[in-house]
């Protein structure tokens, strides 16, 4: 029987050669000669295999596994699903935001066009208009994509897809609350102002404000959830550093 470590250890070499060896298309050796190769039995081999199809790595055919073009926004989308509900998820979603905005401000007011400013204008509109909590949070969710979108790097906004699922399921928390979601609205409409007027740091300014709202928002609705008037092991919920202004 072989162990854990070294299929493990069996899935991690197919995994680098595939990448660096082999093109789309190419056919991987058979079961049989791929489990000589490695001292394994047959049935290692196959749920090897079932485990790189399942990452998309490779897919069956009548002539064996051969080499696919991964789907890595795909895959990574499947993975957030999972993450949990915990006050820690939830803050930790809430600055990823915030990182990713804030940080991309000076890129985003420079590259934004006309364009974005409309998709942005438009998401807040169906936002503040919306009928559900579920349709506030897509609009929400649009708004801030199209924000990232207006930086042109593609890394920031493949990243942003790639976490749609729980930015989605955490912007409903926001949207629960009618009054969260006017002055969101109201945020939204500073930030492509600034954005029209190509001013980065008023940018940063409104966002900053955004997220110390969203922030707010977010500590309300937790310390409700969870019946504990604002605490969290013992101590009170804190989502960021405080506001040098909120220091004095």
């Amino acid at each position: 029987m072989v162990g854990t470590s070294a299929v493990e250890e069996l899935r991690e070499t197919l995994r680098r050669e595939i990448v660096d060896l082999y093109d789309v298309g190419d056919l991987l050796p058979c079961e049989r000669d791929l489990a000589e190769r490695f001292n394994v039995s047959r049935n290692t081999i196959r749920e090897t295999m079932i485990h790189l199809e399942a990452f998309q790595l490779v897919r069956k055919t009548k002539r064996g596994a051969q080499v696919s073009k991964p789907d890595f926004d795909t895959m990574f989308r499947g993975f957030t699903q999972f993450f949990g509900t915990s006050t820690q998820t939830f803050t930790d979603v809430l600055n990823f935001r915030r990182i990713v905005e804030t940080g991309a401000a000076p890129l985003i007011t420079h590259n934004a066009t006309d364009e974005c400013l409309s998709q942005m204008t438009e998401a807040n509109r169906l936002m503040q208009q919306a009928l559900t909590t579920s349709e506030a949070a897509e609009w929400d969710y649009r708004f801030h994509l199209a924000l990232v979108d207006a930086s042109r790097n593609d890394v920031l906004s493949r990243m942003y897809r790639v976490m749609s699922v729980p930015l989605r399921y955490y912007l409903e928390v926001g949207k629960s609350q009618t009054p969260a979601t006017t002055t969101a609205y109201e945020q939204h409409a500073r930030i492509i102002d600034a954005l029209r007027n190509r001013e980065p740091e008023v940018l940063i300014r409104a966002l900053s404000d955004h997220f110390r709202h969203s922030s707010k928002t977010l500590t309300n609705w937790l310390a409700t959830r969870d019946g504990t008037g604002g605490q969290a092991n013992g101590g009170p919920i804190s989502v960021w550093p405080p506001h040098p202004a909120a220091a004095e």
